[in-house]
């Protein structure tokens, strides 16, 4: 919603929710923020078990390489920001295994950086998060779905 808050957003998001026929839930597992991932995983939790339906998972920056991206994919990235100067990170091929590293620590090879948010490095090319998210759902979808006792977010260390 615009760069609205989450605590703004998310009501009327999940109202539009409720209000329409779902077949399944989609939700990000992470990596991400603490906050951020674990308020949506709950959203989507809650809104999968209001209306019996089932809820899968995408890896964040599964979500970035499942964008068809403008650039070839030789050599590419896709990362996000995790806070405190690092970066989460993988190569486009490998974006359901994340690594934790410094920003000062990355080394692309020359290759293209995509990522849905701008992040301190060269090139980046910032693509559109609902697109993406959009763009990741067969891949969420072709996977088992998720068990609703002990769901837990990734963590990247």
């Amino acid at each position: 919603m615009g760069g609205a808050s989450v605590a703004t957003s998310l009501p009327s998001l999940l109202q539009r929710m409720l209000s329409e026929a779902i077949g399944a839930v989609v939700v990000v597992i992470g990596p991400g923020t603490y906050t951020g991932v674990r308020a949506g995983m709950a959203a989507a939790l809650g809104v999968a078990q209001a209306r019996g339906v089932s809820l899968y998972g995408v890896g964040s920056l599964e979500v970035v390489a499942s964008t068809p991206l403008p650039r070839s994919y030789s050599g590419s990235w896709v990362a996000a920001d995790a806070g405190r100067g690092a970066l989460y990170v993988a190569s486009t091929p490998d974006a359901a295994s994340p690594r934790r590293i410094l920003v000062s620590e990355f080394d692309g090879g020359g290759g293209v950086v995509y990522s849905t948010e701008a992040l301190p490095l060269d090139p980046t090319v910032v693509i559109d998060p609902a697109a993406a998210l959009a763009a990741s759902v067969p891949l969420a979808l072709s996977r088992p779905p998720l068990e609703a006792e002990g769901l837990t977010a990734v963590y990247v260390d």
